[in-house]
C-alpha cells in the first residue's frame, strides 16, 4: 500500500528506546508502508572504546556505520530514509545516499539550543543543508532548521501510543508499591522542578520520583533525599503503572530543550491521570486551563494546585476524564503523527521532482 508515492520507508535509528524509532516503524508498517530499520548501535567497537566512539563520534565503527548505511540506501533504494537524530552522519555519508533516496531527518531534543556545542551536534548541524526535509520537536526549532540551510522544515509533536500508554487499573500489590500522591518520572534539572518536588515533600505531600539516582541525589537536600530515595528509573509497562499509581503526575519543562510541551503532555493524560504541568501558551492551546489539566507557574503555585487537587477527588478525576478525552480526540497519537510526516514528505517529495534523487 502506498500513501501518495510513498510505499518503502528505511529508519536509522539515533535514540535508544522503544518509544521512537520502533514506535514509528510499527505504526507505519500497520498503516500499510514497508518500514525497515537500520541500527547502527551494534556496529561501533565494543565496551569502553565503542562508548568513546559514540561520544566524540569518530573511529573506525562511526565510519563502519557510514559506509553500511550507504550500502543499504544504494542496495533496497527506500522512498524515503529517515536519519532519526542523525548524529552518527556527516555530509559526505548524506551526499552519498541523496541519488537514492528522499533523505529525511527528525530531531526529539533540540540541536540549536544551550546544548548546541556537545559533541553529538558536531556531525548533524554541518550536514543539515543536504538534507531534503527536516521535521523537528518545537516551534522555535522550525526557523534554527531553516537558518542552517535545511530547505523545508516542519514541526511534529510528540505523541502517545496507544499500545502502551492507557488507563490500568492497578491490583492491590501494584497499588501497595506505585501508589502515591504525586509523582515525577524524568531527568533532574537546575530549574522548576527541584524547588517544586521539595516544597511538596516538605508539605507532607506523598511523593515519588523517578529517574537515574547519581544525578537526582546531588541535586536534593539530604533530607529530601532521605524521604524519596533511592531513585531508581523506570521504563515501559513500570514507568506507566508509575503514572497510573499516582492521583497527581507532574510534567516539568526541560529548559535545556527550550521545551514547550514534552512527550508527557501526550502521556499522562492518555493514562486518564491528573496532569499537573508547568504553564505555556502551547499547552494551554492544546488543553484547556482547569477543565482538561492543570498548570502552573511557580513552586508556590503548584503546591496550592496540589493540595487543593488532592482535598476535591471528584473535580480532579472530572478533569483527568477530560484530558483523557481530550488527548483522543485531538489526534494526538503516535498513528496520527505518522500520518502528518507521510503528508509532509509526499508534498516535500513533489517539490523536488527534479531533484537527484528521482
Amino acid at each position: 500500500m502506498k500513501h501518495g508515492n510513498i510505499s518503502t520507508v528505511l529508519i536509522a535509528r539515533g535514540a535508544f528506546a522503544d518509544i521512537y524509532e520502533p514506535a514509528w516503524s510499527r505504526s507505519l508498517n500497520e498503516m500499510g508502508i514497508e518500514t525497515g530499520i537500520f541500527d547502527p548501535h551494534g556496529l561501533t567497537l565494543p565496551g569502553i572504546l565503542g562508548r568513546v566512539e559514540r561520544r566524540i563520534l569518530f573511529g573506525p565503527g562511526i565510519k563502519r556505520i557510514q559506509n553500511e548505511m550507504v550500502e543499504r540506501v544504494k542496495r533496497e533504494r527506500p522512498d524515503v530514509t529517515l536519519l532519526y537524530q542523525g548524529h552518527y552522519f556527516n555530509r559526505e555519508t548524506i551526499e552519498r545516499i541523496r541519488p537514492f533516496t528522499f533523505v529525511a531527518g527528525y530531531h526529539n531534543d533540540d540541536p540549536f539550543g544551550p546544548k548546541k556545542g556537545m559533541l553529538r551536534y558536531r556531525l548533524l548541524l554541518p550536514a543539515l543543508p543536504l538534507y531534503h526535509g527536516y521535521h523537528v520537536y518545537r516551534w522555535g526549532n522550525r526557523g534554527e532548521a531553516l537558518a542552517h540551510g535545511v530547505p523545508r522544515v516542519e514541526v511534529l509533536k510528540p505523541y502517545y501510543i496507544p499500545w502502551l500508554d492507557y488507563p490500568r487499573e492497578l491490583s492491590l500489590d501494584e497499588e501497595k508499591h506505585w501508589g502515591t500522591d504525586l509523582v515525577f518520572a524524568g531527568h533532574v534539572e537546575n530549574d522548576l522542578r527541584v524547588e517544586c518536588l521539595y516544597r511538596a515533600i516538605r508539605a507532607g505531600i506523598r511523593t515519588k520520583i523517578y529517574g537515574e539516582d547519581r544525578f537526582w541525589r546531588p541535586a536534593l537536600l539530604p533530607d529530601t533525599y532521605r524521604e524519596v530515595g533511592p531513585i531508581r528509573k523506570v521504563i515501559g509497562d513500570d514507568y506507566r503503572r508509575a503514572i497510573c499509581g499516582s492521583k497527581i503526575a507532574a510534567s516539568f519543562l526541560s529548559k535545556w530543550n527550550r521545551d514547550e510541551y514534552t512527550r508527557r503532555s501526550f502521556e499522562i493524560p492518555a493514562c486518564k491521570v491528573f496532569m499537573l504541568s508547568e504553564r505555556t501558551p502551547a499547552l494551554q492551546e492544546l488543553y484547556e486551563e482547569g477543565k482538561e489539566a492543570e498548570f502552573f507557574s511557580s513552586p508556590e503555585e503548584f503546591v496550592e494546585k496540589l493540595k487543593y487537587y488532592l482535598a476535591n477527588a471528584e473535580v480532579r478525576n472530572k478533569i483527568a476524564l477530560a484530558g483523557y478525552q481530550r488527548v483522543q480526540s485531538s489526534g494526538h497519537d503516535v498513528y496520527s503523527r505518522m500520518r502528518q510526516w507521510l503528508s509532509d514528505i509526499d508534498r516535500w517529495r513533489e517539490e523536488t521532482v527534479d531533484d537527484e534523487w528521482v
